[in-house]
């Protein structure tokens, strides 16, 4: 009996090169498929972080949500005290000291309280924060109180003011109002970040005094202080 030999066809030219056109047509299709995908993810994500910020851009998440909810639970007004000595920080609610940050202060703090305009000095004494926004400059910023009645009967008697912006002075305090930030006495001292542009702030933000007499903190600091604080919150600033 004779042996028989199959052979297996071979496909035609035609048909080889409509397969690997069919095959690379299928390549081609997954890798647009992929792209599509992630273009709608990408836009997904950046519609949903667009409408957290039109939804509430000043809501605190994460630990900040965290510690005001446990501050919450603590009886008692919020108020900070300051130690220029000490380089602290201290939130109270009522009575009980709850959480001490480290902070510096102005360039001119060995020369004590605070007396006029451009003396880098951080004034002592009490305040309340008067004005909160944020700050392209040091992140968030908490503006204090600044110069206070006791400032402005220093700078009357020392011809500094005039009797007038020492009575534009004290309405403001009395009606905790933010007082003029415009006279020889000085103003706009508050708390706040680190410089987002220039060169103010050293790389590291707590190594040396700084400021022109504001009370600089972490960012992170910052963001807490400023979700549970309001306008209003009492300042004590000590030697």
């Amino acid at each position: 009996m004779a042996n028989v030999v199959f052979f297996a066809a071979r496909p035609a030219h035609g048909d080889m090169k409509e397969r690997a056109d069919r095959d690379h047509g299928h390549m081609r299709m997954s890798e647009m498929t992929r792209i599509f995908r992630n273009r709608v993810l990408l836009l997904s994500l950046l519609f949903l972080l667009a409408l957290a910020g039109c939804i509430s851009p000043d809501a605190p998440t994460g630990a900040t949500a965290t510690f005001a909810s446990t501050l919450s639970s603590i009886s008692g007004e919020i108020r900070l005290v300051i130690w220029k000595s000490h380089y602290t920080l201290t939130l109270y609610k009522g009575s009980r000291p709850v959480k001490t940050y480290r902070v510096v202060f102005g360039k001119g703090i060995q020369d004590g309280d605070k007396q006029r305009s451009g003396d880098k000095r951080t004034p002592e004494g009490d305040f309340y924060i008067c004005t909160m926004n944020h700050s392209k400059r040091f992140y968030k910023f908490m503006g204090l109180s600044y110069p206070n009645v006791k400032h402005a009967e220093h700078g009357l008697r020392e011809k500094m003011i005039s009797p007038e912006e020492y009575q534009s002075i004290k309405k403001a305090v009395e009606g905790r109002q933010a007082p003029p930030w415009d006279t020889r006495l000085g103003g706009a001292v508050g708390i706040h970040g680190r410089t987002l542009e220039g060169n103010a702030a050293p790389r590291d933000l707590l190594s040396m005094n700084w400021t022109d007499g504001c009370i600089a903190l972490n960012n992170a600091d910052v963001e807490e202080l400023f979700s549970v604080v309001s306008l209003g919150t009492h300042v004590t600033i000590l030697p």
